[in-house]
């Protein structure tokens, strides 16, 4: 009888979807075990590396793994990735001079790739963490020329305000963040923004400004708060509700309660409707999310953050669920 054996490039090719398997089920020691193994069958794959890369724990040793790659094989698919990795091993171990030479030489090297903006993003803060807001600025504004509407934009506005903070001009860092403030809600830099903001403020000693968006932070990220609680320290925000309400007169905002964010209308309307038998006015608005459309349920406009405040823990008392307080 005849047995048809499996090459060796086949052989290969399934041991190694294997380890990928195991890799990204968790099995990291199991998948390394296999990778290390064909390793030593064939020192010049670079798909084998970069997995060895992804998985070793001792970054000296992950850094030689990508290096290898980057060096050996640069026109392999996942070569700029293997870079852009070493970036940020070097960006992380503080090594910012190093870090902006090697994002140089990523965009020399990949000018096409889709990673070009990250790139430039770890090579600003680079530029910032080195004290040299203008070069870091040139880097973010390279980001908003040449990849506008991608993922990017939001990071562009939030590391422009950083830069101007970092120079010292507090008011066109203020505009910078409000900005992100105005348009990224419900992005992961807004409360990176909102920090911006009470920072900014706080320098400018104007402490009505800095407590309405020191509030808000504290209501959106409570987690959060020891980043700015120094501050808070500093311009002394225990001032009067009266005071509050003056801060938020000045700047002009107005809040709601947001009970709910839906894909499917019916579950909005429904929601407006428990709302409504409770005596309660309730506003649907239409949101596109990601490119989705989205119902967002809210309720009242208030211009005291103190009575929306309020009214969300009297709300959540009856109801017994969460809700979040935003910027209309």
């Amino acid at each position: 009888m005849l047995v048809n054996l499996p090459t060796f490039d086949s052989f290969f090719a399934q041991t190694l979807d294997d380890a990928i398997k195991h890799y990204d089920a968790g099995e990291v020691g199991r998948a390394k075990r296999i990778l290390l193994n064909q390793l030593a069958q064939d020192r010049e794959n670079p798909e084998i590396l970069f997995y060895l890369g992804k998985m070793e724990e001792k970054g000296r040793a992950s850094r030689k793994y990508f290096e290898d790659v980057t060096d050996y094989f640069p026109y392999w698919i996942n070569s700029d990735e293997a870079e852009l990795l070493i970036c940020k091993y070097e960006f992380c171990k503080g090594m910012y001079v190093t870090t902006v030479d090697l994002t140089e030489r990523f965009e020399q090297s990949f000018p096409q790739s889709q990673m070009v903006p990250e790139v430039l993003w770890i090579s600003g803060c680079s530029f910032l963490a080195m004290d040299q807001p203008d070069s870091a600025l040139v880097q973010f504004d390279k980001i908003g020329k040449s990849f506008p509407g991608s993922n990017w934009a939001k990071w562009v506005q939030l590391g422009k305000g950083d830069c101007f903070f970092a120079d010292k001009n507090y008011n066109q860092a203020i505009a910078e963040y409000q900005k992100v403030f105005d348009d990224y809600q419900d992005s992961e830099v807004f409360p990176f923004a909102l920090s911006g903001l009470v920072k900014c403020f706080g320098q400018l000693q104007e402490s009505e400004k800095a407590l309405l968006y020191y509030n808000l932070f504290k209501e959106r990220y409570p987690y959060c708060i020891e980043s700015i609680e120094n501050i808070a320290e500093r311009i002394s925000f225990q001032k009067k509700t009266e005071e509050k309400t003056k801060a938020e007169r000045l700047t002009g905002v107005k809040y709601t309660i947001q009970l709910g964010v839906f894909g499917i209308k019916e579950n909005a309307l429904r929601l407006r409707s428990q709302f409504e038998k409770l005596g309660y006015s309730v506003n649907i608005k239409r949101k596109i999310i990601s490119g989705k459309k989205y119902s967002v349920v809210q309720l009242g406009s208030f211009t005291s953050y103190e009575k929306v405040l309020k009214l969300k823990k009297k709300l959540e008392s009856k109801t017994n669920e969460s809700y979040r307080i935003v910027i209309k």
